[in-house]
């Protein structure tokens, strides 16, 4: 544990958390819940990740980035970046009405813009650039088959953290829906929540990204900070511009160093404990299974109203 506080990358990304947190706290923000969750998410459910990959056998994901790749792979940062800034909204405009007064219809809509910009667009790339294929991201038959503990004790976890402790499980828990609408909407949320959460995040920050910034910088403790920097600030933008703090204890019109704290404070270190399994694992598969159960119950509310599951 000493060890771990000796490291340069720690250190700076620790003095950078109390730096933001400081600021944020002098700006009048209230941070306690958000700290809550942090303290939930990415200290307990690391730690118990790690805990459950104890002897795991990593899956054979091999990189080494040359200097091309590494440009390759900002290009799509700066992609994700400008979509999560604006994209999102501003190619709902380019649709018909018909479409943007159907929430089914913006429902698939957004998950086939995730899909282009998160995995297909990167996978291409990488792919006719330098020859990958999808088993060189965790994605295979054999994936499937391997790190069944973890899988199933996160995703428990999970479960277990949003049903008692969720305010967006809150409908669920005061038996808003009946029986036949959760035994046919949660296999099928879940389903949706494969490709639109995990498959979508996952791949791009864990099995392109990570893995691209611990070869990189030959440790993968300095690619998951690295990481972890990169997945907070590039939302930052989006609180800004397009007023997405308003549903966050950020505001809706944070100024750009305020958008900037509150995403290394908040959602910085959040994916920490996904980024845990896929050191431990280089499952992708684990990966997108467990966020898909870890976005469940939050996400089943909006799915029923969506498509009037009856």
């Amino acid at each position: 544990m000493l060890q771990l506080f000796k490291n340069k990358f720690v250190l700076a990304y620790l003095l950078l958390y109390a730096l933001s947190l400081a600021f944020l706290v002098r700006a009048g923000h209230s941070v306690g819940e958000g700290l809550l969750g942090l303290l939930i998410l990415g200290v307990g459910f690391s730690a118990l990740a790690w805990w459950l990959c104890k002897g795991a056998v990593p899956l054979p994901v091999f990189t080494k980035p040359a200097r091309n790749e590494m440009l390759t792979v900002l290009g799509c940062v700066v992609l994700v970046t400008l979509y999560l800034m604006v994209g999102a909204h501003s190619f709902n405009q380019l649709l018909p009405n018909a479409v943007t007064a159907s929430p089914r219809a913006l429902y698939v809509f957004t998950l086939v813009k995730k899909l282009a910009v998160f995995v297909i667009i990167p996978y291409l790339a990488l792919r006719q650039g330098f020859g990958y294929r999808w088993h060189d991201f965790g994605l295979s038959a054999r994936a499937l088959r391997k790190h069944w503990k973890v899988i199933v004790g996160m995703s428990l976890a999970a479960l277990l953290l949003n049903y008692f402790l969720g305010s967006a499980a809150a409908p669920i828990r005061r038996s808003e829906f009946s029986t036949r609408q959760l035994l046919i909407a949660t296999p099928l949320c879940f389903a949706w929540l494969v490709f639109e959460v995990g498959l979508v995040e996952e791949f791009f920050f864990r099995a392109v990204l990570l893995e691209r910034l611990a070869a990189w910088l030959r440790s993968d403790l300095n690619g998951v900070i690295v990481m972890a920097l990169v997945f907070g600030l590039a939302h930052a933008p989006g609180y800004v511009l397009r007023g997405a703090g308003a549903v966050e204890a950020v505001g809706a019109h944070p100024s750009i160093l305020e958008a900037a704290a509150y995403a290394i404070v908040i959602v910085s270190a959040t994916g920490f404990f996904f980024a845990v399994i896929w050191t431990r694992t280089k499952n992708l598969w684990a990966l997108i299974l467990i966020h898909a159960a870890t976005d469940l119950l939050p996400q089943l509310a909006e799915f029923v109203r969506v498509w009037q599951v009856r």
